[in-house]
């Protein structure tokens, strides 16, 4: 039989399994997600959650501040790596991995340490301790059937929406609905036979949204004015995506712009393309950049001559500088002072001095041996001496950062306090009172040889003098204390000349004032090399291609030949000067089209132009290079021969009209000879010669309409490749067009009727206004007129309505007068009830002790007369004359006055009054109390029961009259 264990290594469907149901059931009910996995329990899903597919785990490499942070919490808190994981910002195995890992890393350093041998390495077969925390292994191409229906049954769970709670919700809807309806058809079925059942409705405390209007305003009853209503609907605007919500992003609104810029020099190269390169040039221009301003910074606050202060202490004590001084060199030690360690009480070290010896590697791997130490040392119990440990710092929960500072010396306290600052504690102060508390301004750091200048000036100019006495004093002392000389020393001076005084004051110049000072002297040169340039040149004047220039360069030199083959008679200084004039000209031209070509170029010389420069570029031939001044000169020249030219030939008074003139009959009368391959006059010329110029002409004039007929049946197809389409859908537009101008056409007769139409409308409208203005009027009148009556009305039916309240109220006044009227009348009539049956019991009560007393003194009465009788025995036993000596018995008079006060005080009780007896004394004796006196008649309580019967029905009569009084005080 198999038995299958749940756990083992995590597959990456298991993980994508857990991640979906995490997503749909949460994270508290893992039974629930484990039972879609089939070899995990709920305890490993929540520990494969937590430990690696949370989102919130880091899993990048560990940082040095990391590092730190573990090794001290785990000297802190040992073996809690659950409490030391959230401070870390790890998961509790990643620390522990790491924990381990710099263990073995700080143990490392040891010979025979081998990472193979590593005991916490799994071995081939062995089972992974904590397998969910290394990542997945991936799926097989082939799966399991128990994993194909492991998925299969998590695709269908996950992938239901309509569970138990879903169906039991659909269940109850449906139910309600039912009963719905059964209520619905009840209601209708008793309407149906007559009876109306109104369905309660409940009274709810806030407002019912669904029945009622809340703050809802009632418009007034009557006609009123809605113009102001009558406002049309206004589209609301509001963003839909996140684009509207965010605003346009700063990359898309560049490349918008870019687009915007790049279609506009499109547009502006099509119409007007010289003012697009000129725009082009312009923004390209360095000139037109905008000059940078000077970068003015704030003075320093330290000097070069600190900043090698600064470096001085930071090299004191280097071993360098000790061999570089050697052993020998006493005089220089004796001269320089020792800066190694701090000079005074109060100056504060460059540095702090280490603790341990530097390069003994970081801090990570000092605590990491520390651990490890800690850990392979035995128990204290056993004894021995504890592993020797490096220093650490346990001043917080997170180790402390150590970090190094530039020293700055306007916070570092200064050297010894010179005159005129404060002494520090532990200074003996100053003895001959000179020295002042003042703090110094910016003393060097250190001065053992005094040769550092103190140009801080004091704040007024009393402590000024008093400085500058104290400088004296010590200067004077100084030179005191200096031996006397043993050798003579002259020193001289060499003169400085005004050249080193000016090379010495020269200012150093700014980049930005050197780029426009090259740049103007550049300007400058360019300026004067166009002034050397040819006057062509200089004013743009058209300029002959190279083709002319040799045709040129053939006629000049075939007239000079013909010239000098003419005649054997050397020529004169006028044709001398002519040819060298030629020869110059020539020259000129060579040099101005090799060094300024001409723009107009094809665009098979463009395509050439890679050839031409691969063979070569043209060589420019070189002309004599004159000065502006020789220039000038002979323009002046020029200038002086022409005037002397127009006055000798007589043209002073003609104008430029008529050299223009003249200039236009010569270039007319200028005409090219194929025979003699030259150009000449044709007034001059012979009719064969003319004829076979102007047939080189045609044949010039004929190549190129053949050449540009050429070119323009290449256009028309290039232009028909292109258009066709276009041509096309103009001839399918065509007809289109022609149906909408013959609409046109139908539109504008339709219009011309509608204007007639309308020029009749407003004739007869004014009519039919007149007839509805008239008809509103008479409207209105109407509604005023029951408006008024509708107010008459409603006011009566509010005086109305105040009458019936009015009334209601008195006869709900009358009404409750007379529920109280009944109520006192049924109080009264208990109240006698009770009163006439407590008479009743005390009478009961008085006549049964009336009858006890009765009883008593007939007793007592037969008891004096036994007396009596054996009193009248002894006295006729004593009849002899003895005497009896006792007491004298009652007479019956005493008894009958006993008798009188009783029936006094009966009567006393029944009129309520004081009685007073024979005795003298007085006292109120109620008839309720009469009963406990001796000797009292029966028939004497009779009397008093009637009195107070009667007493009684007296006050309810009168109580009935009083109410018969109230009665008739209230109105009616």
């Amino acid at each position: 039989m198999r038995i299958m264990i749940k756990g083992g290594v995590w597959k990456n469907t298991e993980d994508e399994i857990l991640k979906a149901a995490v997503m749909k059931y949460g994270k508290n009910q893992w039974a629930r997600i484990s039972s879609l996995l089939v070899r995990k329990s709920a305890k490993q899903c929540k520990a494969r959650w937590y430990e690696w597919l949370d989102p919130s785990i880091k899993k990048t490499e560990w940082t040095r501040e990391e590092d730190e942070k573990l090794l001290h919490l785990a000297k802190l808190m040992p073996t809690q790596w659950r409490t030391i994981a959230p401070i870390v910002g790890r998961t509790p195995s990643q620390c522990l991995e790491r924990y381990e890992k710099l263990l073995d890393a700080a143990c490392a350093k040891d010979e025979n340490y081998e990472p193979n041998d590593d005991p916490r390495k799994l071995r081939p077969g062995e089972i992974d301790p904590n397998p969910e925390s290394k990542p997945a292994r991936p799926d097989p191409v082939d799966m399991d059937e128990d994993e194909k229906e492991m998925l299969s049954e998590a695709r269908a769970r996950l992938a239901n929406t309509r569970g138990k709670k879903a169906k039991r919700k659909a269940r109850e809807k449906q139910l309600e609905e039912a009963r719905r309806l059964a209520s619905l058809q009840k209601r209708r079925e008793l309407k149906a036979a007559g009876i109306d059942t109104r369905q309660r409705k409940r009274k709810r405390k806030g407002i019912d949204y669904n029945a009622e209007i809340p703050f809802e305003k009632r418009p007034p009853p009557g006609f009123y004015d809605t113009v102001g209503e009558d406002r049309p609907l206004e589209h609301v605007q509001f963003p839909t995506t996140i684009e509207e919500l965010e605003g346009k992003r700063r990359v898309d609104i560049e490349a918008q712009l870019r687009k915007q810029d790049i279609a506009r020099n499109k547009i502006l190269q099509r119409q007007d393309a010289p003012a697009a390169i000129m725009q082009a040039n312009r923004l390209n221009d360095p000139e037109a950049v905008t000059k940078r301003s000077k970068l003015m910074l704030p003075p320093p606050q330290i000097s070069d001559h600190e900043l090698e202060e600064i470096a001085k202490m930071g090299n004191a004590g280097d071993p360098s500088l000790v061999e570089e001084l050697g052993e020998g060199s006493t005089a220089t030690r004796a001269l320089l002072s020792s800066y190694s360690q701090t000079p005074r009480l109060g100056m504060t070290p460059l540095r702090t001095p280490q603790r341990t010896p530097a390069g003994k590697g970081d801090a990570i791997m000092m605590e990491a041996e520390n651990l490890a130490r800690l850990r392979e040392s035995q128990t204290p119990l056993l004894g021995g001496d504890n592993p020797e440990l490096h220093p650490s710092d346990f001043s917080g929960v997170t180790p402390r950062k150590k970090e190094m500072q530039t020293p700055n010396p306007m916070a570092t306290p200064l050297a010894s306090p010179g005159p005129g600052a404060t002494p520090r504690i532990g200074m003996t102060p100053s003895r001959d009172g000179s020295s002042f508390g003042l703090t110094p301004k910016s003393t060097p750091f250190r001065d053992e040889l005094r040769i550092n200048e103190e140009v801080d000036m004091q704040d007024t100019a009393k402590l000024e003098l008093r400085r500058q006495a104290e400088l004296r004093k010590s200067l004077r002392s100084g030179f005191a204390s200096i031996p006397q000389p043993k050798n003579e020393y002259q020193i001289v001076m060499p003169p400085i000349t005004e050249e080193e005084k000016e090379e010495a004051e020269e200012k150093i110049e700014d980049m930005s004032d050197r780029l426009a000072r090259e740049r103007a002297e550049e300007q400058a040169r360019q300026e004067a090399l166009l002034r050397k340039r040819s006057k062509v040149l200089q004013r743009s004047l058209p300029r002959p291609p190279a083709a002319s220039i040799e045709i040129l360069r053939q006629t000049l030199i075939k007239g000079g030949e013909s010239r000098s083959r003419s005649t054997f008679v050397p020529p004169t200084s006028l044709e001398q000067a002519d040819e060298l004039i030629n020869e110059e000209l020539l020259r000129l031209l060579e040099h101005d089209n090799a060094k300024y070509p001409l723009d107009e170029k094809t665009q098979k010389d463009k395509k050439k132009g890679s050839k031409r420069q691969a063979n070569g570029t043209p060589s420019v031939p070189e002309i004599e290079d004159f000065d502006e001044d020789e220039l000038k000169e002979a323009n002046s020249m020029l200038e002086e021969e022409v005037q002397y030219l127009r006055v000798a030939m007589g043209h002073e008074s003609e104008s430029l009209e008529d050299f223009v003139k003249a200039h236009d009959a010569c270039q007319e009368d200028l005409m090219f000879f194929p025979n003699n391959n030259s150009y000449g006059l044709a007034s001059v010329a012979g009719n064969s010669d003319k004829i076979a110029a102007l047939q080189y002409e045609f044949e010039i004039v004929k190549k190129r309409m053949d050449d540009e007929a050429k070119k323009a049946s290449r256009l028309e197809q290039k232009i028909k490749l292109l258009t066709q389409g276009y041509q096309v859908r103009a001839g399918k537009l065509w007809s289109q067009v022609q149906d909408t101008f013959k609409q046109m056409d139908t539109s504008a007769t339709e219009l011309e009727c509608f204007q007639e139409l309308q020029k009749q409308e407003q004739m007869a409208a004014s009519y039919r206004i007149r007839n509805l203005t008239e008809e509103v009027n008479k409207q209105k009148a109407l509604e005023r007129t029951l408006q008024s009556r509708y107010g008459d009305l409603l006011t009566s039916y509010k005086r109305i309505q105040e009458q019936l309240e009015e009334h209601k109220r008195q006869l709900m006044i009358q009404e409750e007068m007379e529920a109280q009227k009944r109520a006192q009348e049924e109080e009264e009539m208990e109240a006698q009830k009770r009163t006439q049956a407590e008479e009743e019991k005390e009478a009961a009560k008085a006549e049964e002790e009336a009858r006890k007393m009765d009883r008593a003194a007939d007793e007592e009465a037969a008891g004096s007369k036994q007396v009596n009788e054996d009193q009248m025995d002894v006295d006729n036993s004593n009849a002899d004359g003895d005497e009896f000596v006792g007491p004298i018995p009652p007479g019956p008079g005493t008894q009958g006055d006993d008798n009188v006060v009783a029936v006094e005080e009966n009567s006393s009780s029944q009129s309520g009054d004081t009685a007073t007896t024979e005795d003298g004394s007085c006292g109120m004796i109620d008839a309720s109390k009469s009963g406990g006196q001796d000797h009292i008649d029966s028939k004497d309580e009779l009397p008093t029961v009637g009195a107070s019967l009667d007493d009684g029905s007296a006050a309810a009569s009168s109580d009935q009259d009083v109410s018969t009084e109230v009665n008739a005080t209230v109105p009616e």
